[in-house]
Order: C-alpha cells, then sequence, then structure tokens
C-alpha cells in the first residue's frame, strides 16, 4: 500500500468560521469579557510593533535640557511633544518614533539626546470561537500573539469529537485545559479574511509555532474542530487523543505525543482500526516494525479513529557502543553506570573511556546528557561518581576516536529504537 498522503484530510479544511461568527455576532450579548490585562504584566514587545492610539509613550530627553515626557497616543494616532508640538506616529515602529521625535525636536533644541520608550501598551479586543470552553471576548495587550492568548486563557476546549471508541476519551494538555477532541489548529481572521493558521502542536513538540501571529484589534481567533482523531496509548511521554493531518506519518504522531516515555523496542508497533459494519469483529489489529530497515513511515496510511499502541520496556537501560554485548540490561534500583557496563562484559579496545555518556530519557530537545571519567576511575584518579540511573536511560561508550555523532552509535541506536523522529538531531547537537 504506497500512499502520498492521508486521503481523508488530504485536502485543504473548509472553515466553519464564518457561520460560527455571525452567530456570535447575532448574539453577543449573551457571550462574557474575559480581561487578559492585569495591571502589573510585563513581556517583551518584537522591533516591528507598531504604535497606535491608547499606547503610551515615555520621551526622555538628556543634554543641555533634562526631561522626561510621558505622552498617550491619541484616538487620531499623535502625541503633544514640547516644543515640537502634534507629531502623528501611528503606524511608527519605537524606533522610526525616537527618529521621528529626534527631528522635530532638532528644530527647536541643540545638544540633547532622545530615547524613546513604550510604557504601556495599549489594549484590544479579539474574539476567541469555536471548539474552545469560553467562547466570548477577550481583552489583551496590543502584540499578544494568537498562542499567547490561548495559553493564557486555558480555555480548549469544547466538545470531544464523537467516537465510540472509550479510547477517544483520554484527556491530554497542550495546554491547561486542552482535552480530547480539540483541533491542532487555530484560525486567525481580520476583516473577513483568514489570515494565518497556526499549529498547536508544534508547540508541544517543540514549545513553539513558527507561524505564531501577532494580533490585531478586532480579530477572532478561531479553534477548529478534530474532525480526524488520532489515539495514541502506551510508552509514549504524553499518551492522548491528536488531530490527523495531511502527510502525517506514524513517526510525527509519536513525536505530537512527547516521543518515548522511555527507551522502548519498536518492533511491534499496533494500529487499532474499526472495521466497517457487518464484519467478522469490531476492530482489526494492524502490527508495524519500525526497525525494519524497509519500513517507510509514508507509506502506511491512517484512518481517522485508529488508535496507535506503542509499547514500552520501563525496566530496561540500554549499553550500547564498544562493550563486548550491547544490549538492554535488566534495571536494578541502585546500580550505578559501572554496574550496567559490567554486565556487558566491560569496555571493549580500543574505546575512549574517558568520555561515557549517559543520556536520560524520554528523547526530548533538551537532552539530559551526563559525562564520567571510567578511566579515571579505575586509575584511581578521581573519586567515583554516582550519576542516577533510571529505566529507559542510555549509556554510550564510544570507541576511540570516533566522534559522539557517528556511524557507529547511529546504527546502534537505530537498530534498538527504530526510525525515531529527532535521534539523529539530538545526537548530532550533543556530538
Amino acid at each position: 500500500m504506497l500512499v502520498t498522503a492521508n486521503p481523508a484530510v488530504a485536502q485543504e479544511d473548509v472553515s466553519d468560521f464564518t457561520d460560527t461568527f455571525q452567530v456570535f455576532m447575532q448574539s453577543r450579548d449573551a457571550f462574557q469579557t474575559y480581561d487578559l490585562t492585569p495591571a502589573d504584566i510585563v513581556y517583551a514587545l518584537p522591533d516591528s510593533y507598531r504604535i497606535g492610539p491608547g499606547d503610551v509613550i515615555q520621551i526622555v530627553l538628556s543634554g543641555l535640557i533634562n526631561d522626561v515626557m510621558v505622552v498617550q497616543v491619541g484616538p487620531q494616532g499623535d502625541i503633544y511633544v514640547h516644543p515640537a508640538g502634534i507629531l502623528d506616529v501611528e503606524g511608527l515602529t519605537i524606533e522610526e518614533t525616537r527618529s521621528y521625535v529626534t527631528e522635530e525636536l532638532s528644530l527647536y533644541l541643540i545638544n540633547y539626546e532622545c530615547s524613546v520608550q513604550l510604557l504601556k501598551a495599549r489594549r484590544i479586543q479579539v474574539y476567541l470561537l469555536g471548539q474552545v470552553r469560553q467562547p466570548g471576548i477577550y481583552i489583551a495587550l496590543a502584540g499578544s500573539t494568537a498562542l499567547g492568548i490561548i495559553q493564557t486563557a486555558g480555555t480548549l476546549v469544547l466538545n470531544p469529537q464523537s467516537i465510540e471508541f472509550d479510547e477517544m476519551e483520554i484527556v491530554h494538555p497542550y495546554f491547561r485545559s486542552l482535552t480530547s477532541g480539540a483541533g491542532r489548529i487555530v484560525e486567525v481572521w481580520r476583516d473577513g479574511e483568514r489570515v494565518g493558521r497556526v499549529d498547536i502542536a508544534q508547540v508541544a513538540i517543540g514549545g513553539r509555532s513558527q507561524n505564531d501571529l501577532s494580533l490585531e484589534d478586532g480579530d477572532a481567533l478561531y479553534v477548529t474542530p478534530n474532525r480526524n482523531p488520532i489515539v495514541v496509548r502506551g510508552g509514549v511521554a504524553r499518551p492522548g487523543t491528536y488531530e490527523l493531518r495531511a502527510n502525517d506519518t506514524v513517526l510525527d504522531i509519536i513525536a505530537q505525543a512527547g516521543g518515548y516515555r522511555s527507551m522502548m523496542m519498536l518492533s511491534s508497533v499496533d494500529v487499532e482500526r474499526r472495521n466497517p459494519e457487518g464484519s467478522e469483529t469490531p476492530t482489526s489489529m494492524i502490527s508495524l516494525n519500525l526497525t525494519d530497515p524497509e519500513f517507510n513511515a509514508r507509506e502506511f496510511v491512517f484512518q481517522p479513529g485508529d488508535i496507535l499502541r506503542v509499547p514500552e520496556v520501563r525496566d530496561q537501560v540500554f549499553v550500547l557502543g564498544g562493550v563486548w554485548m550491547p544490549q538492554a540490561v535488566d534495571y536494578h534500583e541502585g546500580w550505578t553506570a559501572l554496574d550496567y557496563i559490567a554486565a556487558t562484559g566491560g569496555p571493549v579496545a580500543p574505546t575512549d573511556e574517558s568520555a561515557i555518556r549517559i543520556i536520560s530519557f524520554p528523547m526530548t530537545d533538551q537532552q539530559s546528557i551526563s559525562q564520567f571519567n571510567i578511566k579515571a576511575i579505575y586509575m584511581g584518579d578521581e573519586p567515583v561518581e554516582v550519576i542516577p540511573i533510571e529505566p529507559g536511560d542510555l549509556i554510550w561508550v564510544p570507541w576511540e576516536n570516533q566522534p559522539f555523532y557517528g556511524v557507529g552509535v547511529t546504527n546502534a541506536i537505530a537498530t534498538i529504537l527504530g526510525q525515531t523522529l529527532g535521534i539523529l538531531r539530538i545526537i548530532q547537537d550533543i556530538g
């Protein structure tokens, strides 16, 4: 079975925003207004921030004249700066405002320096609609982003997709209140047009989204429903319900679920799929061997409602590299790295015993890595350092004159783990 995309989601989603927004506007008085602008909030604004009515600006003059002026941008986008008079600053950045004010004051003053700061950002009104617990009007500071509003509001998600599988009711938070059934996509609408789409899953995977958008007054955020749910169970960091998007592979879905909770063998990943009506059994099981060199993740196509079951091994520590018997060793509470290395027969010459690494799991970009010198410990030059070993940890004994990121470690880990998203990047970053 060779296809290029999941047919259920290959087409561009048709947004229901227009109908939702019309219903909202007709009954907006029944919706609550939420203020997300506490007086003491402080956050950095991008250099591209544009001045607008309501912003409070501080102008500091130093030199022959020392003065501090605090002015608020008026409804017409202007400020009064003595002795230059009324200056139109709407739409300018902070740096452009500084240059403009400096130029205008130079007609009246000499030997001075001017600095301009945004003392307080104006307030904007945005609408939060769709799959949210608290649809309504949200008051935020100008410069807020789509994900910033959602994360601060903590309002996702209203109703899960109706699926017969009980596993669809699993709760999983991307943010504080994100539960099963949540869509991945937040659409940003402005003046009746969709100006951007933000993928929430990118926040779950990497802590941020490259497509996040700064909001303007009157923008609407529409959280799309999850029409293509996929459930992930077992040995992942965040079991739960996710949304299947076009071209998502089994590795993409596992990555969304936070990667592995522990190091595990991925030779028997199962996908439970609901059979058509009239079948002998309600469901069928599809087994995937991710460790098979011929396995191509893009050749397997998910269907909405599939349940991905990832096996986990919580009671093993993996010792790889330059040892006699690279293998998974049963976990023993209190054992040190030396104990696990000894259980595999010890290092094999020529190895670099001064740069042994302990890599903790689950596998993420924020990998915890410890290094110790076993040779110095043998010689008595260094005290024995007790580095806690947990189930799923990897102990890597490098060969001599071989960088950590090399063919040896790549092949060894690939054999144990299978084709995992991010593993080569993680190894390269720490090599």
